[in-house]
């Protein structure tokens, strides 16, 4: 899809809004085996200080977002999800440029993330944004049984 990238807005979630279902949907879409989390699970991390999603739309549809925790000076990034359509737009990386920019105002100085380690392309994306490899965690990933590759970046 072309797209206008001056269109996209980032911003973070607020604890307020009604978009479990939508994140859920867009999750379920873009995993290979559907969404590791169900809508409930979603609307259970709303309210946990330490979590955040920061979101992206484009023309006002939510195309995307990145969910993650906080604590103190480090943060992981638990997943980045982008709309079908609009995924090889560079809308991830852009992505996870914004999520660094924000946690660094906040004083954050390290982010981690996890990546299956069959998942070639996400490992290329985050090395292109300044993750490292740092471990491996065995049989971290189940349908199917998988090891993931843990990654760091110095904010």
């Amino acid at each position: 899809m072309e797209m206008n990238q001056s269109n996209l807005v980032y911003r973070f979630l607020e604890h307020q809004e009604d978009i479990a279902e939508r994140l859920h949907a867009l999750s379920e879409e873009s995993f290979a085996f559907g969404s590791p989390w169900t809508i409930e699970q979603f609307e259970g991390t709303f309210e946990q200080s330490n979590l955040f999603y920061l979101l992206v739309e484009y023309e006002g549809e939510l195309i995307g977002f990145l969910g993650g925790s906080k604590v103190h000076l480090e943060a992981e990034v638990y997943t980045i999800v982008i709309k079908t359509d609009f995924k090889r737009n560079g809308i991830a990386t852009q992505l996870l440029q914004e999520t660094k920019k924000r946690l660094r105002e906040e004083n954050v100085t390290e982010l981690f993330l996890e990546v299956r380690i069959s998942n070639e392309p996400a490992i290329l994306l985050y090395k292109k944004s300044g993750f490292v490899p740092v471990g491996v965690r065995s049989n971290y990933y189940s349908n199917p049984r998988e090891d993931a590759v843990v990654l760091k970046c110095e904010l």
